[in-house]
């Protein structure tokens, strides 16, 4: 039996996707995720073939202390998870984050003998394990404690292994991490074309999907957008998808009377995202920070060059020619790879086939699979 701890898994269906398709190996699995709000409770829900396995949604957290006193927060998470959870039939841990799952991971492995693996993500890196210096030791325990440690892209598992506040377990974290990236919803797998056209004009459709929060540098994009269309070599044709976050008012105030960049609000049905993505020529995503950003991949499945951020989510994970990434974010910057994109437009290159195979859920889920078996 697997015990997932995931305190996002409501937040995310990345986490759902990998839980149904282990399912379908008939593992057994109890995913265990501690909430704040009590509207998430459901969220995600799987109806399990496996009839061992559940899913605690547990109301265990509040908005305000257990996001600065990280231990205290981990504790009341292991005793939640002892009071809820036979331990005695868990096998295997799986931690999905390093510091807000691992952390239980390793106290439960310590007192239960039960081996844990843990991944690295977007907030360990650049949140806890950047400012919480205090929590610094107890985060390389969970590392050297760890049976494999996975990274999501192949940028972080490089900053991991270069990172000079983890020289004295260098060694060890050779041997153990490994990247196994996300994958996605099978529609955008069963609908994936090559048909990529090598030419384009200077009126062009550029395309953005997902929240409208600061570390997503939406409003960079936005300016650099109105920048181009400015100065009136090339018209550039903004859609934004999605919305919400600590930016939304100031990106809507911002393109209350720019009639080149419209904005859909959140759309949920995947053949109208379908035909959004075919609309489009560009896909401009200049996050700050990204674990992956799983809409590069629908992106580039649909035969769109991207915009990226140098060291962050999907870079260095193609060899190929996929798009142009950001080394700054300001939007100057963006401004100038968004024009690079649409005059180099012929010579990117998308690698569908490898593409399918890297971002499929079955085959992730039987990496999975071997690691918890190894």
């Amino acid at each position: 039996m697997i015990l997932h701890i995931t305190n996002d898994y409501s937040g995310s269906t990345v986490y759902k996707n990998l839980v149904g398709e282990l399912d379908n190996l008939n593992l057994g699995q109890i995913v265990y995720n501690p909430i704040r709000e009590a509207s998430r409770i459901g969220k995600n829900k799987i109806d399990f073939k496996n009839k061992k396995s559940k899913i605690f949604y547990s109301k265990i957290l509040n908005k305000y202390t257990d996001r600065i006193l990280y231990k205290k927060k981990i504790n009341k998470i292991v005793k939640d998870i002892e009071s809820k959870v036979d331990l005695t039939k868990i096998t295997y841990i799986h931690a999905h984050t390093w510091y807000s799952d691992g952390g239980a991971a390793y106290i439960l492995s310590q007192k239960y003998n039960i081996p844990y693996i843990v991944a690295i993500r977007n907030t360990d890196l650049n949140l806890f394990f950047k400012y919480f210096i205090h929590e610094r030791n107890f985060g390389k325990r969970i590392l050297k404690n760890a049976q494999k440690i996975i990274t999501i892209s192949e940028v972080y598992k490089k900053r991991v292994l270069e990172s000079d506040k983890l020289t004295s377990l260098k060694s060890s974290l050779l041997d153990k991490v490994m990247v196994i990236p996300n994958g996605v919803d099978s529609f955008w797998i069963e609908n994936n074309t090559s048909n990529k056209n090598n030419t384009i004009s200077n009126d062009v459709n550029a395309l953005y999907i997902g929240k409208f929060d600061k570390g997503k540098n939406v409003l960079n994009l936005v300016k650099a957008v109105k920048n181009i269309n400015h100065k009136g070599k090339h018209k550039v044709h903004l859609t934004l998808v999605g919305g919400g976050g600590s930016d939304h008012l100031q990106i809507l105030e911002n393109i209350k009377e720019c009639n080149l960049i419209s904005f859909t609000g959140k759309i949920t049905d995947k053949r109208k995202l379908l035909d959004i993505y075919r609309s489009n020529q560009l896909f401009t995503m200049p996050s700050k920070a990204e674990t992956f950003g799983l809409v590069y991949v629908e992106a580039m499945l649909q035969c769109l060059p991207i915009l990226y951020t140098s060291n962050e989510g999907i870079d260095g994970f193609y060899e190929e020619n996929i798009g142009e990434k950001i080394e700054s974010l300001d939007e100057i910057e963006i401004e100038n790879k968004i024009l690079k994109l649409i005059t180099c437009f012929s010579a990117y290159h998308i690698p569908t086939e490898k593409l399918i195979v890297n971002h499929d859920w079955k085959l992730i889920a039987k990496k999975y699979k071997e690691l918890y078996n190894a």
